[in-house]
């Protein structure tokens, strides 16, 4: 058998050749790009402050969107109180706030608005938290006394006699003419709806109708009545539908119609004139 021995030379001078190839070429480098995990994040965030900023920054948005834009804070319930003449509900509509968030009431210009019908002459808004306001008026109301036997008596809002007046009525009290009582007595009890109606009719009848009583009287069978320049009279009796008798009684000036009694207490109210004839 023959053996063929390798060629050490030729092997020598070949691995020579391949580690001076190897050598010629450079190096092969291998990047490797590594992400953070999430709890490396919040942590950073949270050490460099960005988290609570965020935190802070969202819950802000959604408070101010809360307090804005809920319902909630939108005036639902309004009062108001002083009032006699005007219905409570009538000066709630003049306000203008009814559904309005609070935040944005303007409380002067509200007040301003208030102030501009002639039966008010002080007024004062108060806003409570989340949906309330408070509307206080001051309406025009004359001093009232009630004249019996001559006499003039001082007489509070309830209808409580106090006694008889010591001065003379200036020209803005309100003079209720009593033609049943003789006299009146201290703490005696009179009609305290005819006082209040007396005190609305002494307001509302020069504002509304233009119209200027001379007497305004009361009775114990007709109620409240009041007499005119043009010497005509007129029942309206008790407060009950005084929007109704009032808008009437506006109808028939309006109209120029003659008479010199009108009865306003009837469902069909009934008027005379001058001549004698009944409608």
């Amino acid at each position: 058998m023959e053996y063929n021995a390798p060629n050490t030379r030729e092997r020598v001078a070949a691995l020579r050749q391949r580690r001076r190839e190897g050598a010629s070429k450079p190096p092969t480098v291998r990047w490797q790009v590594t992400r953070p995990g999430l709890r490396r994040v919040l942590l950073a965030w949270l050490g460099s402050g960005r988290l609570v900023s965020l935190v802070i920054f969202l819950v802000a948005c959604g408070l101010l969107g809360y307090l804005f834009g809920h319902s909630r804070f939108q005036l639902q319930t309004i009062t108001v109180e002083g009032n006699s003449s005007l219905l409570a509900e009538d000066v709630a509509a003049l306000a203008g706030l009814h559904g309005r968030p609070i935040w944005f009431v303007d409380q002067a210009q509200a007040v301003a608005r208030l102030s501009e019908n002639a039966y008010i002459v002080a007024a004062e808004l108060e806003l409570r938290l989340p949906d309330q306001a408070l509307i206080r008026v001051v309406e025009r109301r004359p001093e009232v006394r009630w004249q019996a036997g001559g006499v003039q008596y001082l007489v509070d809002s309830t209808g409580q006699v106090l006694g008889p007046a010591q001065e003379a009525a200036e020209g803005d009290v309100l003079v209720i003419t009593d033609l049943t009582h003789a006299q009146l007595d201290p703490r005696m009890q009179l009609d305290s709806d005819a006082i209040r109606l007396a005190q609305a009719l002494a307001v509302r009848l020069p504002v509304e109708l233009g119209l200027h009583p001379t007497e305004i009287g009361w009775d114990h069978g007709l109620g409240i009545y009041i007499r005119t320049l043009d010497g005509q009279t007129i029942i309206f009796g008790q407060s009950d539908r005084l929007d109704r008798k009032l808008a009437i009684l506006a109808a028939l000036r309006s109209d120029q119609t003659p008479f010199t009694y009108l009865d306003l207490r009837p469902s069909n109210p009934f008027y005379q004139n001058v001549a004698g004839e009944a409608s």
